[in-house]
């Protein structure tokens, strides 16, 4: 007798809408009662016998996250709904309590409450200015001291690469797992001519399904690598502490429907290269290309990420953006000096017509040197992660936080990286470049109203 076929998460929630059952169980809406997303809301369901559990899966999402294992070439994959930001935190904890981690020192905030919620302790390896951390660099600091783990980005939000492999390498003779958040690398598998995300080297990674593939905000995706050392239940343990007990179903379907919509990576990535080409004319911009490899420990780029820089415009990214929005051109983000577009095959080519008129025709304001960063100087370290995040905290104004003991990491967002990190003595030059961010118009993690921060006491 031939095994039925197993049916797919959307195809379950599909037929369970179809069968309008009397709903005596949650959500509260019961399927009807959002007038203007009903078709949506038909689907969103709990666990029932036919939808199964993402907290231990044997049915559809067992299937979806199989599916995306095999895809991605890994070993296992976990769905999520509390985005990388539970990725990243699983990744950390599934390591256990009390280790020695070597984190990048661009890594997003999500990996600084992962280390404070398992009371990891931090050693520190930066990037090359504008670039990436270099396999040298985790050498150099494995042979100094030794680590349970090392936990770095790639790619980071302007769509960078580091030398994962080289950096795997590097990790492994020294005896420690190979973390990565790869939350902007989601499509990287599904197009021969873009970077790899490297599932034989790497041993746990996470991306962001909702950046760059057809899913809803929030969908992100948990892989082990071919070689991990940590199993998968101990994983799947992790994840139960860290996401929702009442998972989104809508969610987890646009996962299952981003995986198998996720063609034509190759031609984005031509139509883009085609395209910086055409950008690279515009007076006053300058357009980051796949040529940026090899510089700064920069070993890839991802050629769907537009990254240009309009400071030779003598206007900040941040003025850029408002121009373009104003425009009806809504990009991503927006920095100091760069304006950030994430595109994708399903824009519609018009849009690429309008971005260009848009951006020949931004402003131009008087002559300003390039935001060039700084040259990363580690603040004093006082207490850990933990017992700043977990301690007798205070908020003080933003302007008087110099010297002050921070109870939180703080940076621009984007993209979202810390300039100093909880239990580190506040750098005056850093509170400085923060209140310059703001008054150009950036938005700064960690702040609250009245740009206040918390310190400790």
């Amino acid at each position: 007798m031939r095994k039925e076929r197993e049916k797919s998460l959307p195809e379950v929630l599909g037929e369970y809408a179809r069968l309008n059952t009397a709903r005596f169980h949650m959500p509260g809406h019961k399927g009807r009662g959002i007038p203007m997303y009903e078709s949506l809301a038909a689907w969103d369901v709990t666990e029932l016998p036919t939808t199964d559990d993402l907290h231990a899966p044997t049915g559809p999402i067992r299937k979806t996250q199989s599916a995306y294992a095999k895809a991605y070439g890994a070993r296992d994959c976990f769905l999520l709904v509390n985005g990388s930001t539970a990725g990243v935190q699983a990744m950390l904890l599934s390591l256990g309590q009390n280790k020695r981690v070597l984190v990048a020192r661009d890594c997003h905030r999500s990996a600084v409450s992962g280390l404070a919620l398992a009371g990891h302790h931090a050693d520190f390896v930066y990037p090359e200015p504008d670039g990436m951390v270099t396999p040298q660099a985790v050498e150099d600091a494995l042979a100094r001291q030794p680590v349970d783990a090392v936990f770095i980005t790639s790619p980071n939000y302007c769509g960078r690469c580091a030398d994962v492999k080289g950096i795997a390498t590097a990790a492994h003779k020294h005896g420690a797992i190979l973390c990565v958040d790869a939350a902007h690398g989601a499509h990287f598998p599904f197009g021969g001519t873009l970077p790899s995300l490297y599932p034989r080297d790497v041993d746990m990674f996470c991306t962001s399904a909702h950046k760059t593939l057809n899913a809803f905000t929030q969908t992100a995706l948990l892989f082990t690598g071919r070689s991990c050392p940590i199993d998968a239940q101990r994983i799947q343990y992790v994840l139960s502490m860290l996401q929702s007990s009442s998972p989104s179903y809508p969610f987890m379907a646009s996962l299952d429907w981003a995986l198998h919509t996720a063609t034509d990576w190759d031609m984005q990535a031509e139509r883009m290269r085609v395209f910086q080409k055409r950008l690279s004319v515009a007076n006053g911009v300058t357009v980051q290309t796949e040529a940026l490899a090899g510089e700064r420990g920069i070993f890839a780029v991802d050629p769907t990420r537009l990254v240009i820089d309009v400071h030779q415009r003598g206007v900040t990214g941040y003025a850029a953006y408002q121009d373009l929005y104003a425009k009806g051109v809504v990009a991503e983000a927006a920095d100091m000096d760069h304006v950030i577009f994430i595109t994708a095959p399903q824009d519609p080519q018009d849009w690429y017509d309008r971005l260009y008129e848009a951006v020949c025709t931004l402003p131009y304001g008087g002559q300003r040197a390039p935001h060039l960063l700084k040259p990363y100087a580690p603040p004093a370290s006082v207490v850990s992660i933990r017992d700043a995040m977990l301690g007798d905290t205070t908020f003080v104004p933003l302007a008087q936080a110099a010297g002050r003991v921070a109870a939180c990491a703080a940076g621009p967002y984007p993209p979202g990286v810390a300039l100093f990190f909880p239990g580190e003595s506040i750098p005056q030059e850093y509170v400085e470049d923060l209140l310059a961010c703001l008054g150009a118009g950036g938005a700064v993690f960690g702040l609250k109203q009245k740009e206040s921060i918390c310190v400790l006491r």
